[in-house]
């Protein structure tokens, strides 16, 4: 499967989904890392054999997580930061890859970045 590269234009038409995704799967992780305790546990014993009477319910929540992930990532999306809702979306710009960054909950692509630079080295478009 090729990398799908986006136009300003391509990527805005994505982010009402965004908008609904990302606080959804924010939502999810933080479901993951405070309301199961005991499978954290589990998880740092499972080379013990460890378990949690929990185990199924944490893993409903991770599939959820993982379907909006998939979602993100079929879409030709790169899930960057969960915790503070940063999605990149690979573009071309000037002749060399970059990418057009998004923040939720901002309503547009306003930003871009170098691959290597991240969140700190956004710059207006």
């Amino acid at each position: 499967m090729s990398k799908k590269y986006f136009t300003v234009e391509e990527a805005n038409a994505v982010i009402p989904e965004l908008i609904d995704w990302v606080p959804r799967l924010q939502e999810l992780y933080s479901i993951m890392n405070k309301s199961f305790p005991d499978v954290q546990k589990a998880r740092s014993k499972a080379e013990y054999s460890g378990g949690s009477i929990h185990g199924s319910d944490y893993l409903r929540v991770a599939l959820k997580a993982n379907e909006i992930t998939k979602n993100l990532e079929n879409k030709g999306c790169v899930l960057k930061g969960v915790e503070m809702g940063l999605v990149d979306f690979p573009s071309i710009r000037d002749g060399r890859e970059v990418y057009l960054c998004w923040k939720n909950p901002e309503r547009e692509i306003r930003f871009w970045h170098d691959l290597n630079t991240g969140f700190a080295g956004r710059q207006p478009i």
